[in-house]
């Protein structure tokens, strides 16, 4: 009964990292307000998420195939990350963006009570379609990891812990990158 349980979350969090890996593609191919706030949010608490459970299912005694599986997805989902931060475009923030980011923080500051909304960001980004093709090969590389692992006995490999993982390490790569390279930084 526990470990049909445990399965279950573990594909429910697969599900949610696999269902934000599609919100994210969506986001590479429209331009969106370029925040520098929060923007350590994601790649922080995906990558404790994946950290604390790899931790619990057998970091600490990974055998030598767990490791290289590990680091080889490890390193291509960073490199993805930053050639994803690298071919990002800037622009500055549309008029019908402004309008819109305007009215939800009327709104968002009404809510809340305060007296004026937060300044709004004065860029917006994107990566397109080769941002797309980067999460695709991140994600290809998990799912090959998975396949690699089933079959060289590297059950590390297989655990939910390394998508979690790699969507954090993508994330930190592109956030890195765009910070660095945004207008708003000059």
């Amino acid at each position: 009964m526990v470990l049909e349980i445990l399965e279950v979350t573990g594909r429910l969090q697969e599900l949610g990292a696999l269902v934000y890996v599609l919100y994210s593609i969506y986001k590479e191919l429209r331009w969106t307000p370029l925040s520098t706030r929060g923007e350590w949010g994601v790649p922080t608490i995906f990558g404790l998420i994946g950290a604390i459970s790899l931790l619990n299912t057998g970091l600490l005694t990974a055998t030598p195939i767990e490791w290289a599986l590990l680091a080889g997805a490890v390193a291509v989902a960073l490199a993805c990350g930053l050639v994803a931060g690298r071919v990002a475009r800037f622009r500055p923030l549309s008029e019908r963006s402004r309008a819109a980011l305007e009215h939800r923080a009327a709104r968002r500051a009404e809510r809340r009570g305060r007296s004026g909304p937060r300044p709004l960001p004065a860029f917006e980004m994107r990566t397109g379609w080769i941002g797309a093709l980067l999460w695709a090969v991140t994600l290809g590389t998990r799912y090959g990891a998975e396949y690699l692992g089933e079959h060289l006995d590297a059950a590390l490999a297989t655990t939910t812990g390394l998508a979690f993982l790699l969507v954090a390490v993508n994330e930190a790569g592109r956030v890195l990158v765009v910070s660095r390279r945004s207008p708003a930084q000059e």
